[in-house]
């Protein structure tokens, strides 16, 4: 009898604990499951992180004068940071400025002096032609004068041989033929001179209408080769006033620049350099937390569909008890470590966990650090 009793009393204790064992599993089935998966289904979670820049003067350097904030200062964008010593560039610039203002004076001088230059040789060339046409003139004149000269001579010749006149009589007549013969020769001479450098068709027309306007003259060809050359040296002189006044306009961008800027709103974290220390070219100056904050989310594969750049969410912050708006900037694969963070509990390590960030609008008493839950 008792060896019943005791065999009962050992089959009873294992099957309460079996009952007990199946409820508890039954519990655990329709309970929360605390594994990360799904509390990644159920609660995505980050810690609010604002961007930080480091903010630093741009191709110039220099001994700090003047630092305008100081740590965990709020800032606005423009707002002055730090002062670069400004000595040697104002100089530069005064310098560069005369220097400037000099080639302006001589792009301005001969600029008027190829005007002046242009309007006379078109007077040149005006004057050339009619006197041209007043040396054609005196040509035809001096040929008639040659002709009556001839005939004059010719008639003294004559009368030379019939004892009609005088051998000075004849000899004064040859003389005045002689020289009206000259005086076309000199004239012809001089037309020719003026007319170097017209053409045959040129000559031709103008015999026949007696106008020079319009015809070839060399020497004011000549002239106007000059006058190009004059312009291609002005050309040079406007180049070299062109590159002076972008180096003034540089060195005037680096005397902006001696004065480092907020390039955005945000908190002051650091101030790399104190008053008098050497800032060399292109070192980080001030480091700037930004009013730019997002929190990064992790999801399995399954999910990451739900968040594509530009959707947007809403998310809890649980230190305010409010609601935030935010967009998805982007989703990619996280690394391996996230992977095994995510599912390993639940032996579903074939499963890619993707990192999504999202950008928080700003709402009043919204600190970085805080945790954000998005609800989506």
């Amino acid at each position: 009898m008792e060896n019943k009793l005791y065999m009962k009393k050992n089959v009873k204790i294992p099957v309460i604990f079996l009952i007990l064992l199946i409820f508890g599993s039954f519990l655990i089935f329709l309970g929360s499951r605390n594994d990360a998966v799904s509390v990644a289904k159920s609660i995505k979670s980050g810690v609010l992180t604002a961007d930080e820049i480091n903010i630093a003067f741009q191709n110039v350097g220099g001994k700090v004068t003047k630092r305008f904030v100081e740590e965990s200062q709020i800032v606005k964008k423009g707002d002055p940071l730090m002062q670069l010593e400004d000595i040697d560039t104002k100089l530069a610039i005064d310098r560069l400025k005369a220097l400037v203002d000099s080639q302006k004076a001589a792009v301005n001088q001969e600029e008027k002096n190829i005007e002046i230059t242009e309007n006379e040789t078109n007077l040149s060339e005006l004057s050339t032609w009619r006197k041209i046409e007043e040396v054609q003139a005196n040509l035809e004149a001096a040929k008639s004068a040659r002709y009556l000269a001839n005939t004059e001579f010719d008639r003294q010749t004559q009368l030379r041989k019939s004892g009609g006149n005088s051998q000075s009589q004849l000899d004064n007549a040859r003389n005045v033929f002689i020289n009206a013969k000259m005086q076309v020769i000199q004239i012809e001479s001089q037309l020719s001179t003026l007319m170097i450098g017209a053409t045959p068709e040129q000559i031709s027309q103008f015999e026949q209408t007696k106008n020079a306007t319009g015809m070839t003259i060399q020497s004011i060809l000549i002239a106007r080769q000059k006058l190009e050359n004059r312009k291609n040296q002005l050309a040079q002189i406007q180049a070299q006033l062109a590159q002076g006044e972008a180096e003034l306009k540089q060195l005037q961008l680096n005397y902006d620049r001696l004065t480092l800027r907020a390039p955005e709103d945000g908190k002051v974290l650091k101030l790399m350099f104190e008053d008098g220390e050497m800032v060399p070219n292109g070192a980080p100056a001030v480091l700037l937390e930004t009013d730019r904050k997002y929190i990064d989310i992790y999801v399995n594969e399954k999910m990451v569909n739900d968040y594509q750049p530009g959707t947007t969410v809403t998310a809890n912050v649980i230190a305010l008890n409010k609601e935030v708006k935010g967009k998805v900037r982007f989703a990619t694969a996280a690394p391996s470590f996230a992977d095994l963070r995510m599912t390993r509990e639940r032996g579903q390590a074939d499963l890619t966990s993707y990192q999504v960030r999202i950008y928080i609008e700003s709402i009043p008493k919204l600190l970085t650090g805080m945790t954000l839950e998005v609800e989506k």
